[in-house]
C-alpha cells in the first residue's frame, strides 16, 4: 500500500502540471485521492504549502516518505528555491563534465545520462514550465538551464560528428531539438502530461525504448 502523502503527491503534481496551480483547489487534489477536503488539510495547511512540497519531492524523493508533523511545517521549505537551482546548477556541471574527453564517453553513455537527468527531474521540470506565473523566479532558471542543456548537447553531438562516432547531418541544430524532444516525450512527457497517459510505463522500459530508437539513427 502506498504511503499517503505520496498518493497526495502523485494527485497534487498530476493537477498542477495537466490543470494548473491557479485552477487547482484543494478540494480537487482530496477528491483525487478520495480523501475530504478537511482531512488534506490535516496534512498541508494550504495550497501552497502542498505545491512547495511537490516540488521539494521532485529533486528529493526520499523526502516523500519521512515522518512529518502534521500539518506540515511550512519552515521547511524556506531554501527551497535555491535547492532547485543548486540542482540545475549541478546537473549542469555534471552533463558538460565529459565533452573534453568524448572517446571515454561514447554516444550511448551520453543518451542514456541525459534520459536519467530528464526522468530524474521531469515531474518537477514540469510543474514550472506549466506554472510560470506561480513559480517566476524559478521558470526564468530553469529556462536558462534548458538552454545550457541544449547548448551541452549541440557541442557533444558536434564533438561526436568530428570523431565519427555520430552519422553526418546537415542541420545538427535541428537533430538536437529532435534528439531532446525525444528523450523529453520519454522521459517525462509519457508520464505527466501525455494526451494519452502511460503512467505505469516502467521508467526502464520507456529509457530502453527511447534510446533505442536514437541510437539506431544517429550512432556512426
Amino acid at each position: 500500500m502506498k504511503n499517503r502523502m505520496d498518493v497526495i503527491y502523485q494527485a497534487a503534481s498530476h493537477l498542477f502540471i495537466n490543470k494548473g496551480y491557479a485552477r487547482t483547489q484543494m478540494k480537487d487534489i482530496a477528491k483525487e485521492i478520495g480523501l475530504s477536503t478537511g482531512m488534506l488539510y490535516v496534512y498541508f495547511a494550504g495550497k501552497e504549502d502542498l505545491l512547495h512540497f511537490v516540488l521539494k519531492g521532485t529533486i528529493d524523493p526520499a523526502f516523500i516518505n519521512r515522518e512529518f508533523e502534521l500539518p506540515v511545517d511550512p519552515g521547511i521549505f524556506d531554501s527551497l528555491e535555491e535547492e532547485i537551482m543548486e540542482v540545475f546548477e549541478n546537473n549542469t556541471k555534471e552533463f558538460a563534465s565529459h565533452l573534453n574527453h568524448l572517446e571515454d564517453y561514447p554516444f550511448e553513455q551520453m543518451l542514456s545520462h541525459a534520459f536519467d537527468i530528464i526522468s530524474r527531474y521531469g515531474t518537477g521540470c514540469l510543474m514550472i514550465e506549466k506554472n510560470p506565473d506561480t513559480l517566476k523566479k524559478l521558470a526564468g532558471y530553469y529556462k536558462a538551464y534548458r538552454r545550457q542543456f541544449f547548448d551541452q548537447m549541440l557541442a557533444y553531438v558536434n564533438g561526436y560528428m568530428e570523431q565519427g562516432m555520430f552519422r553526418k547531418v546537415e542541420q545538427p541544430v535541428y537533430c538536437v531539438r529532435l534528439i531532446i524532444e525525444t528523450l523529453c516525450w520519454w522521459g517525462m512527457h509519457i508520464m505527466n502530461d501525455a494526451f494519452e497517459l502511460e503512467q505505469d510505463l516502467p521508467v526502464e522500459t520507456a529509457k530502453k525504448v527511447c534510446l533505442d530508437n536514437l541510437i539506431h539513427a544517429y550512432k556512426q
